[in-house]
């Protein structure tokens, strides 16, 4: 076999949302504070409340709360009038891109009474960078994700989705719990509180308790290896390992220093204003800048926080979405997963769609006309992961009276656009920048992790080695007996570090580094069957997510959104919740907003 390569919205731990008065809140314990550098210029204030606006997903008039709205919409069907209701034209409706975006605004679309067509350059399947292994392990029912594995509690219309296309939704332990432990409950409603007093839910609340974590997953940094509950009992040893001079745990640390740029719960202009301040005062602050210059850190406690709090990759990139990330992605949220595989949300959204679907079709030019868009597109040899796949020639020419594009703007770099878009969406195309992140995956015959006095389930391990993430599986598909362990998870430079590997060069890396976190039964236990994911080198993702450099989002996000003549544009690079599926439906709905209402 060959392997293949292969709301609350924002809230964060301590609810990441004050005001920017919090900015003056007292340093990092532990560290002694030097002179903070000379004030900066101040970002365009426009721009920054524009940017508050959609990080909370309030409407221009500051009083409409646009998730709330989008679930009706979405979720309940309350579609503004169209064709279906109205009787007047059709629009024809080209939506490039077969990810969860396109197949969102085409279902949307198609319900309203517009002819759609879908134009995917993938030939094999659909779902963009939303795709599940299943097939190539020895045990036909493991399957593991090589995009998008985990949903946060906080994205309701991901979930609500889910709920509404009849899948099954499961917890995802971002912390690892006692192997054979349960939630108590049935899986519980999406209910979303909006900021207006109104609650949306898709139904009745019903008691639901996960299982409490233990955290017994390993630390490993500085040929030191504890377990995460001891560092947090005793953090001191390990901080000394790098010589960090904060007392606390690097996770309590951070928290502390990102206090002075937390927005708390509150009045929505309170929020708003909150937000306004801090991308205005710190849009073009990197997360490293902000550690050194305002919370007072040294090189060596950024550093520490970085290896321990998967930070080190991105310090240089800006620090919104690392604030964001920081409250995403943490141990004491709750986050679920799809039974199956996270590909059945995108499989399921196409089966209604399968006579709108062009697939093997890429878009190599998009001409806008005086009545409409015209796009030529390529099929192409080779599958997903080829290296050495080509175009073949013109496939097909598409005519339509609009075009939705969803693609990522990595990818619509190779597309040939005419007339040339406005100055801003092109360079927004341009500069706007796509990370790298890939994954390493094993399959073992059995759960050796879970065995044992101090065995674990799900969560995941951090080290210093090139593998700097693990994590396991949640729950074992249909009683298997194994699991597919991610035995590397990485971003940014340490991910382009895997990219230039073989996919066997990677497999005996990762193999490498679990053993020295769990011994020799890791090589007795592997089936010798791995599958790997590097999102930079996919032809047709061409990079992970965008994960914007200092002052980005104010210079090209706001481009990224909008419309060019007849051709609009959605995907999670559109929105404030990149590499995220909520990112990526906001736009959609979005997206079909704009161009029924033309």
């Amino acid at each position: 076999m060959s392997p293949t390569t292969t709301a609350r919205a924002w809230l964060s731990r301590r609810a990441l949302l004050g005001t920017a008065a919090a900015a003056t809140a007292a340093g990092t314990a532990g560290f002694a504070l030097r002179s903070v550098a000379a004030p900066r210029p101040l970002a365009d204030e426009a721009v920054s409340r524009g940017l508050a606006r959609e990080m909370l997903m309030v409407a221009d008039d500051e009083r409409t709360d646009l998730t709330l709205e989008y679930l009706k919409i979405l979720i309940d069907g309350q579609l503004p009038p169209g064709p279906a209701t109205t009787g007047t034209r059709r629009k024809r409706v080209l939506v490039v891109g077969a990810g969860v975006a396109g197949l969102t605004a085409a279902t949307l679309l198609k319900r309203a009474g517009h002819e759609v067509v879908i134009i995917e350059a993938n030939g094999s399947r659909v779902g963009g960078r939303i795709k599940t292994f299943r097939g190539m392990f020895t045990d036909s029912r493991q399957y593991a994700e090589a995009g998008a594995m985990r949903l946060p509690d906080f994205h309701p219309l991901v979930l609500a989705l889910a709920d509404k296309l009849g899948l099954k939704r499961q917890l995802f332990y971002n912390a690892d719990i006692t192997p054979g432990t349960r939630a108590a409950g049935a899986v519980p409603a999406v209910t979303y509180r909006s900021f207006t007093g109104e609650t949306w839910s898709n139904g009745p609340e019903r008691p639901f308790q996960p299982p409490t974590p233990n955290f017994r997953s390993f630390l490993a940094v500085n040929g030191l290896q504890t377990t995460r509950a001891a560092y947090a009992q005793s953090p001191a040893e390990v901080n000394r390992s790098f010589g960090a001079r904060f007392e606390t745990t690097a996770a309590k640390a951070v928290d502390e220093a990102f206090a002075r740029v937390t927005v708390g719960p509150g009045d929505i202009r309170q929020r708003l204003d909150g937000w306004t301040g801090i991308f205005q005062r710190y849009g073009y602050h990197s997360t490293r800048q902000f550690l050194r210059e305002e919370a007072g850190w040294d090189p060596v406690s950024v550093q520490a926080a970085g290896t321990l709090e998967n930070m080190t990759s991105r310090l240089h990139y800006s620090l919104i979405p690392t604030l964001i990330d920081h409250a995403v992605i943490s141990p004491t949220n709750r986050y679920w997963e799809l039974e199956g595989g996270t590909d059945t949300l995108t499989t399921k959204l196409a089966e209604p769609l399968a006579a709108e679907l062009r697939m093997g079709r890429r878009m190599t030019r998009l001409t806008q006309q005086p009545g409409g868009v015209r796009i030529e597109t390529t099929a192409e040899t080779g599958d997903e992961e080829s290296c050495d796949g080509a175009p073949t020639g013109q496939a097909e020419v598409f005519e339509g009276d609009y075009a939705i594009v969803t693609i990522p703007f990595s990818a619509l770099r190779f597309c040939r656009i005419e007339p040339l878009m406005s100055y801003p969406k092109r360079r927004a195309v341009a500069e706007l920048h796509y990370d790298s992140a890939t994954k390493v995956l094993l399959e073992f015959r059995t759960r050796f992790w879970e065995h044992g006095p101090h065995g674990f389930a799900g969560g995941g391990c951090v080290s210093d080695s090139a593998s700097r993430f693990t994590y396991f599986p949640s729950h074992a598909p249909d009683g298997a007996p194994g699991g597919v362990v991610l035995a590397a998870y990485t971003w940014a430079d340490d991910a382009m570090r895997w990219d230039s590997l073989t996919p066997g060069e990677r497999y005996a890396f990762a193999l490498n580094d679990l053993e020295r976190l769990f011994g020799p039964q890791v090589r007795r236990e592997f089936t010798g069957v791995g599958v790997t994911q590097s999102w930079a080198r996919a032809r047709y993702a061409l990079g992970e997510a965008v994960i914007p450099t200092p002052g980005q989002l104010h210079e090209l996000h706001p481009a990224a959104r909008l419309p060019e003549g007849r051709v609009h544009f959605a995907g999670e690079h559109t929105s404030l919740k990149p590499a995220w599926i909520e990112g990526a439906l906001e736009s959609a709905v979005r997206t079909f907003l704009e161009v029924n209402a033309r």
